[in-house]
């Protein structure tokens, strides 16, 4: 049987009646997430038969980490010098079939839980290095693109090797993030139509910090026409604040009303989310995974069970 991480903690799951609530007002006025089971809402008129059509039910109130697959869900993980776009992202398994029997392990766990249990693998990746504190929405380095092009010769040797490609790609509306999963991505899924979904709940600690004040819609749509932005992203940035600091706690709910979406919505097992360090430790936080740090231009992979209730 899967050995999983507890629970998050008491303190975290103090705040999951309001996110509960909080994501029924989300499925309320983003309508257009309803349709997130068609596969066609984020391919352009791309047919992919191998897209899952299973998504869950309901809202799931806990999420687990299922241990024993990346080496990074393990306590004794060691991230000092740890490249982890040379083992197979972190794959424990390392026979020839290694991608094939994760891709197959998930599938099979989705298959065999009831309605409301739902597995995914999700592949946190970290923007390249940026030019912070120089002005709102910093854009990546010469290095933080180095650092994007040697994740997209990565993937392209793990996909080689078996390794399935995310079906979904989700993005934090700043530039240096999406900037990151448009180098990671052009020539691997974006040039076969895959739409990157920019999401608000990914973005960095808000407040204080001017290169975490994100740039308008339009100015991002005019950089990103083809990418998809929700219903309720504003035109202009309503939640930075130059004298307010966001709170990790705060931070947490913010991840966990996002995470109640995805899996109350998307029916896709394997996805990418490209984000900042502040989004990935909430994100594990929140999912009850150990603490990694993720450099500049890095990522970690995590499997999540979520069940409801």
């Amino acid at each position: 049987m899967d050995e999983a991480y507890a629970s998050p903690s008491l303190r975290w799951k103090k705040l999951v009646a309001l996110a509960l609530l909080a994501t029924a007002f989300l499925l309320l006025a983003n309508g257009d997430c309803l349709s997130l089971h068609r596969p066609t809402a984020f391919l352009r008129s791309l047919n992919r038969p191998d897209v899952p059509s299973r998504g869950k039910a309901l809202t799931p109130s806990n999420y687990t980490v299922v241990r024993g697959v990346f080496v990074q869900s393990e306590p004794d993980f060691n991230a000092t010098d740890y490249d982890v776009l040379s083992d197979s992202f972190g794959l424990m398994d390392k026979s020839p079939n290694r991608w094939l029997n994760l891709s197959r392990r998930v599938a099979s766990l989705n298959e065999q839980s009831d309605r409301h249990t739902s597995y995914k693998v999700l592949f946190l990746a970290r923007h390249g290095e940026g030019y912070h504190n120089v002005g709102p929405d910093a854009s990546l380095t010469p290095l933080g693109v180095r650092q994007a092009e040697a994740v997209n010769a990565a993937w392209k040797v793990e996909r080689a090797d078996g390794a399935p490609s995310p079906e979904r790609l989700y993005s934090s509306p700043l530039r240096r993030s999406a900037s990151t999963l448009n180098i990671t991505w052009q020539d691997i899924l974006l040039d076969k139509g895959y739409v990157p979904h920019i999401k608000e709940q990914l973005r960095e600690s808000i407040g204080i910090h001017t290169c975490d004040e994100r740039s308008t819609r339009t100015a991002l749509a005019a950089i990103y026409p083809d990418w998809r932005f929700d219903a309720s992203f504003t035109e202009h940035d309503q939640l930075w604040n130059p004298v307010f600091r966001e709170q990790p706690e705060q931070h947490a709910l913010r991840t966990l009303l996002f995470l109640n979406e995805l899996f109350a919505t998307e029916s896709a097992t394997f996805i990418s989310i490209t984000s900042h360090s502040g989004s990935i430790n909430a994100l594990l936080r929140v999912v009850g995974h150990r603490d990694v740090s993720v450099p500049p231009g890095g990522l970690v992979p995590v499997f999540v069970s979520a069940p409801d209730g």
